[in-house]
């Protein structure tokens, strides 16, 4: 496998939730079982993405099987003038210990490192890339740092096809840039083109949006088309966020899943709030992949 892509549960990382932090039993524990999917299928990358409580929230190690604490973390080992300042008491115990709770990130870069990938992470708002919201969000770029035995790089494994191997798959003998696309694609290259422009509201706007006339200008700029109205008006329930409007805020194309007639309003609704604006992981990835 060339790339796996994914994101764990957040709730328990979010800093709206309980804080319940990584660890076994927890909705976002379900990390554990992304490692061991990257550990069973061996990617040459990982992209991870999560919320901003990554970096605070409490990770919790369960004990390994077998596992000799006190061997590898000897008392001795401490000068005391660290331990009287409150420091890790030496470089055996960083995240060895069930018992000491590590931050999530820090958890996660651990197991890809012992999952023998070379990580880099960074935290970006959605609104770098011009999108009139924060919605901070970490995304982590891992490499393998010990190749495949069986090839010598993405390409190389691309261009071994099985006999009989039609030409519209993936691992057709065809240079990468000759893959053929999905048409709804060439969308997030149009977006990025225009996020350095220069944008002023018209009058329309202004009268529109009062205050947020601005931001709103630009992300209609980037996307490349108007807002869509911004509630839902029920007389019993009152305004309520339209599902196409928080889809335009994600910078999704018309119907991304706005027109996905089995998913109720509300649903719509959670699978845009749960999602990744396409933009910002991006340009997350660029200075990632450096």
């Amino acid at each position: 496998m060339d790339i796996l892509i994914g994101g764990f549960p957040c709730q328990d990382v979010s800093t709206v939730g309980k804080r319940a932090g990584l660890a076994p039993g927890t909705r976002s524990g379900l990390w554990a079982h992304m490692a061991a999917a990257i550990d069973a299928l061996q990617p040459e990358w990982v992209v991870i993405e999560n919320v901003r409580g990554l970096l605070s929230s409490p990770a919790t190690r369960p004990p390994s099987e077998g596992d000799d604490h006190d061997r590898h973390n000897p008392g001795d080992a401490t000068p005391d003038g660290a331990t009287r300042r409150g420091m890790e008491s030496d470089p055996w115990h960083l995240g060895d210990n069930a018992a000491r709770p590590l931050r999530a990130l820090g958890a996660v870069l651990g197991d890809l490192a012992d999952l023998r990938l070379d990580a880099r992470w960074i935290g970006l708002p959605a609104s770098l890339v011009g999108a009139p919201h924060q919605r901070f969000r970490i995304f982590a770029l891992a490499r393998r740092t010990v190749p495949h035995a069986t090839s010598d790089g993405l390409i190389a494994r691309r261009g071994n096809t099985r006999p009989g191997a039609s030409e519209t798959r993936d691992d057709r003998p065809l240079a990468p840039d000759h893959r053929l696309r999905s048409p709804r694609t060439g969308w997030l290259a149009e977006q990025e083109s225009r996020i350095g422009n220069a944008v002023v509201p018209d009058r329309r706007t202004v009268q529109s949006w009062g205050h947020y006339a601005d931001a709103i200008a630009r992300w209609e700029h980037i996307t490349g088309r108007p807002a869509p109205a911004p509630a839902l008006l029920n007389d019993a329930d009152g305004p309520r966020p339209a599902p196409a409007f928080v889809e335009w805020l994600m910078g999704l194309p018309t119907g991304w899943v706005t027109d996905a007639d089995y998913l109720t309003q509300d649903q719509q609704i959670t699978a845009l709030g749960n999602g990744v604006l396409p933009l910002q992981a991006a340009r997350a990835l660029i200075p990632l992949s450096r």
